[in-house]
């Protein structure tokens, strides 16, 4: 199978192409979809220099709106220093129109420098042009013998903090035979997660919960 990079001008420009090819056909029997093996879009960011690559096995044009179905998607962040995360799902919808794409069904996005670290949800918003990634189904975030169970939240890329709402964080500790010692459970409004210190704060709207823990340094 050959290697085949897909850009979004060699898509808007190869659009009509398909509907020319096919004009001569009656309406059931135009085809609005083209399949593309072994998909590979990549596309730069020079306001944050950073750049969004997205592959899958398979997608689908529809040449009706310029959208594209991807299928076991597979989209990585790369910034000047290397890779940053990788999101996976099983399904995603990139809008031509609004440069955004919806990730869905079984979402995990892990954090290339650390891979213990990675969040589960079941679908995310991401516009491609800034670097606010939203989370808007419920969010699961583990870690370290962590979990932080959440409502719902968003990520900022550039700032690499992660903001989540209604948030119970959880924590097992083990004693040096591996067995379970005892837990940490906190409950809070809101939850940070800044990833370039690995810092945890922890606030609440009455002031009932307001704390910070520092973890283990993930880089």
């Amino acid at each position: 199978m050959k290697y085949l990079p897909i850009y979004f001008l060699l898509i808007i420009s190869t659009l009509p192409l398909f509907g020319c090819q096919k004009s001569y056909k009656s309406s059931s029997q135009i085809d609005n979809k083209s399949y593309i093996k072994d998909f590979e879009l990549l596309q730069e960011n020079p306001n944050n220099q950073t750049s969004v690559r997205i592959t899958s096995p398979k997608a689908i044009i529809d040449s009706t709106n310029n959208d594209i179905d991807i299928f076991d998607s597979s989209i990585e962040l790369l910034n000047k220093n290397g890779q940053d995360f990788k999101v996976k799902s099983s399904n995603s919808t990139l809008n031509n129109l609004t440069n955004s794409i919806r990730v869905f069904d079984n979402v995990n996005i892990s954090f290339l420098d650390n891979q213990d670290y990675y969040i589960t949800t079941n679908s995310i918003e991401w516009d491609l042009n800034t670097s606010i990634i939203y989370i808007n189904d419920p969010v699961n975030f583990i870690f370290d013998n962590t979990r932080i169970n959440a409502t719902n939240g968003f990520y900022n890329v550039e700032a690499s903090l992660l903001t989540i709402d209604n948030s119970d964080f959880i924590r097992y500790i083990y004693n040096s035979k591996g067995e379970e010692e005892y837990h940490v459970k906190i409950k809070s409004d809101f939850a940070k997660w800044f990833k370039k210190d690995n810092t945890l704060v922890f606030t609440s709207n009455d002031k009932q919960v307001e704390t910070t823990i520092n973890l283990l340094l993930t880089q």
